[in-house]
């Protein structure tokens, strides 16, 4: 074979192999890069959602004052025991609250019990606890749309188990106030949430003690 021909295949050969590895190293860096930009993506997306999440939290806050007060997120030196668990049977619900003065009686982080509450001792009073609802993680009252007239819910306070039946379901609207029917000669409950897919009105459920245990 001539030298030169050989030389000239050789030479062939390198240019043909110098150009698949570039093409292999292009689709290698078009990979890593479209693998780049979709994690970037993701990222974002979930950086966006959550922002959502927070705007859609605080307008199906349960609007129950003229206005709420703003309290910042509770840190762990803040930590402080239940005095009280709402319990609900019918929907497996057990949850603890504060007392009014802590800074955790927040209902953006927990249930919260209205200023203007009474705590469950104290007779024909009516304990107020507000809760968002909706599918986030603060949603303590997002199942309170399947009780119904009848079902019951207790409090744990103070060694003894007060137990309540919902006597009235009805909804108001949401404009910084809420109007409380009750029999002021008993001693009640009043749960107080967003109405599940409405945004302009508040549902509220009137619970009578039964018993106390």
């Amino acid at each position: 074979m001539d030298k030169r021909n050989l030389k000239t295949r050789i030479f062939i050969g390198v240019i043909l192999v110098g150009i698949g590895l570039s093409f292999l190293i292009n689709d290698f860096l078009v990979e890593r890069r479209e693998r780049v930009f979709s994690s970037m993506n993701l990222e974002l997306t979930e950086l966006m959602l959550a922002d959502t999440n927070q705007e859609q939290n605080e307008v199906s806050t349960p609007t129950v004052t003229a206005q709420e007060e703003i309290t910042p997120e509770p840190q762990p030196s803040d930590y402080e025991t239940y005095i009280g668990i709402l319990e609900i049977p019918k929907i497996g619900f057990s949850k603890g609250f504060y007392k009014k003065e802590s800074s955790l009686n927040n209902v953006k982080f927990n249930l919260k019990i209205l200023p203007q509450s009474n705590y469950p001792d104290e007779d024909k009073g009516n304990v107020i606890i507000i809760g968002h609802s909706g599918n986030y993680s603060n949603s303590y009252f997002g199942n309170l749309y399947q009780l119904e007239t009848g079902d019951t819910a207790s409090i744990s306070y103070n060694n003894k188990k007060y137990i309540y039946k919902i006597v009235n379901i009805y909804t108001d609207i949401k404009d910084g106030t809420v109007t409380i029917y009750r029999d002021e000669t008993k001693s009640c409950l009043t749960l107080i949430t967003c109405t599940k897919d409405d945004e302009t009105t508040q549902t509220i459920y009137i619970l009578e003690r039964i018993s106390v245990e």
